[in-house]
């Protein structure tokens, strides 16, 4: 019986140890691997692109994304503004900045799926090559655009820009930390995917298609992690994402502990479902194929949000010290081994001063995050919801 148990335990062991392997190769790729050499071809002219905004209410935001959009906008690209369900100035603000607008109404249910989805459908007339899907709240860093839409010309496939967010100037403590747990998440490691030459999930703003790809896809539908599921919808199709690491933009994370932790609960509870249900299918597929890019993007969505892995090694490290010191053992080396990659990861690209100060909001930032990963189990969050602006 004991036996027995011990077999079980060692197999659940496997849930942390296989999420927490992945991290460290990714995270050790992105420190020491070169960088891979693009082929940039000499295009006779920029292809034909269109900025896609999805935006509802932002008129106190919308501004500085115009204008760091129109600071640096390529030549062949214009800008179209998809104002839904807005009750305030945002579209006169971006007709003013030369945006085409269109605005929607609906049943305001679909969110910002469902404002992509329309702002496409208008693009029909106008078939551009390119779009690329920008938030209403980045600022976009120069020649992002012009990266973003070459490379899709060039590759034929999805890329996806470094998507980075600026910790709140005042309020929250560990917003420093929520800041490098998303520059971790959104650049560090899929930087290590682009340099092993595999896939990126999509994340956010500052993600750009061929129009004839974008335009027939389902747009994440059934998942509130939608960037998450099309990534994946997009690779069954033979459309894989590549990280552009040199486009870059930056959002703001919320000030407001309420909204900051709404805006939290639609991401993770969003990425752990497709993590225990699209993860595990989308893996056996790429087993049985010997396919390394479904196998890679895979283990990739395997991962959870860190908090959650290291409460679940807790438990499982707790388990193992009565029944198999040797698993402990196991679990502290690749414990140790993955939180000193990354703390040394958040050195090289952040500088040591800011990673001590943040990660010393670890604890609080944990138990803060625990009622959110309670409430996946009891009732999970299964609608989509825009995070308010403070």
């Amino acid at each position: 019986m004991l036996n027995t148990l011990c077999v079980i335990v060692w197999l659940i062991a496997l849930i942390v140890i296989i999420p927490m392997v992945v991290v460290i190769i990714e995270v050790l790729a992105a420190m020491l691997l070169a960088n891979r050499k693009v082929q940039h071809q000499n295009l006779m002219k920029p292809p034909k692109t269109v900025v896609l905004i999805p935006a509802h209410n932002e008129e106190s935001v919308i501004t500085d994304t115009l204008v760091s959009l129109n600071t640096h906008l390529p030549e062949n690209c214009s800008l179209l503004c998809v104002a839904h369900n807005c009750t305030d100035a945002t579209a006169k603000i971006a007709s003013d900045f030369g945006a085409e607008v269109i605005e929607i109404n609906d049943n305001a249910t679909g969110g910002k799926p469902d404002a992509i989805k329309a702002g496409l459908q208008w693009l029909d007339s106008i078939q551009p090559e390119v779009v690329v899907i920008i938030d209403a709240d980045c600022l976009v860093s120069p020649n992002t655009v012009s990266l973003l839409a070459n490379q899709v010309k060039q590759l034929g496939h999805p890329v996806m820009g470094a998507y980075f967010f600026a910790a709140a100037e005042q309020g929250q403590q560990m917003s420093n930390l929520s800041s490098l747990a998303v520059m971790l998440k959104n650049f560090i490691r899929p930087l290590g995917l682009h340099k092993l030459g595999l896939p990126c999930l999509l994340n956010g703003s500052g993600s750009a298609y061929p129009f004839d790809v974008i335009r027939n896809s389902p747009h994440g539908e059934g998942s509130i992690a939608e960037d998450y599921q099309l990534s994946v919808d997009l690779l069954k199709k033979g459309y894989p994402t590549t990280f552009v690491p040199e486009a870059k933009l930056q959002g703001q994370l919320p000030v407001d502990a309420g909204t900051a932790k709404k805006q939290r609960q639609r991401w993770e509870h969003g990425h752990l479902y497709l993590s225990f249900n699209t993860a595990p299918r989308l893996l056996l597929k790429g087993l049985l194929s010997f396919n390394k890019k479904t196998i890679a993007l895979s283990l990739e969505l395997l991962v959870p949000p860190l908090a959650y892995l290291g409460l679940i090694w807790l438990l499982i490290a707790t388990v193992s010290a009565f029944l198999s010191t040797t698993l402990l053992y196991i679990l502290l080396f690749i414990a140790t081994l993955f939180f000193m990659v990354i703390f040394l990861s958040f050195c090289s690209f952040e500088g040591i001063g800011p990673t001590v100060t943040a990660l010393a909001t670890l604890p609080d930032y944990v138990l803060w995050k625990i009622p959110i990963y309670r409430d996946f189990f009891i009732r999970r969050e299964t609608r989509w919801q825009k995070t308010e602006r403070d």
